[in-house]
């Protein structure tokens, strides 16, 4: 079983991780407002806002247009998406 803490520790290094890919690309490759857009979505899931699912869609469109419009690679959306999501609640066990 994972402990509320064990959960939160996992969840921050995602979004840690998230912070340094972003960060990795510079301000050529990701406007204010996106990195703003992104850092916001990943705190309410971070602290459970329960608005994050409609903020984590917004994101999930701006991650498609980055790779759509070239600016992002595929591996590096992949990055992006797969902190976002780890930035949330673990999923339940079966």
């Amino acid at each position: 079983m994972v402990t509320d803490t064990q959960e939160m520790t996992t969840r921050s290094g995602h979004y840690t991780a998230l912070l340094e890919t972003m960060g990795a690309h510079g301000a050529t490759k990701l406007h204010t407002n996106e990195r703003e857009q992104l850092l916001a979505v990943a705190d309410a899931l971070l602290f459970g806002d329960p608005d994050s699912e409609q903020g984590l869609a917004r994101a999930l469109d701006l991650i498609a247009r980055l790779r759509e419009s070239e600016r992002w690679s595929a591996e590096s959306c992949a990055e992006l998406r797969e902190h976002l999501y780890g930035c949330g609640p673990l999923p339940a066990e079966a």
